[in-house]
């Protein structure tokens, strides 16, 4: 079998990193009972979970980027 190369690699990691946050984000919500708090905390969690997702996406894919690059010599 042969070793993925650094791009699969960093694509891998990418998708199990939304993958965990998602996953944790709706732990946290049914966990802190945020489905039967008012409007306005739900919407603070909305947006404070977009937020970290667009976080670990940018960062993502700026790891998949320099992952493509060649080696500079």
């Amino acid at each position: 079998m042969t070793a993925a190369s650094p791009t699969r690699r960093r694509f891998r990691e990418f998708l199990v990193s939304v993958a965990v946050l998602h996953v944790a984000a709706i732990s946290l919500y049914y966990a802190l009972g945020i489905a039967r708090s008012p409007v306005a905390r739900q919407q603070v969690f909305a947006w404070i979970w977009m937020g970290a997702t667009v976080v670990v996406v940018l960062v993502g894919l700026q790891r998949i980027k320099r992952a493509r690059r060649p080696a500079r010599p």
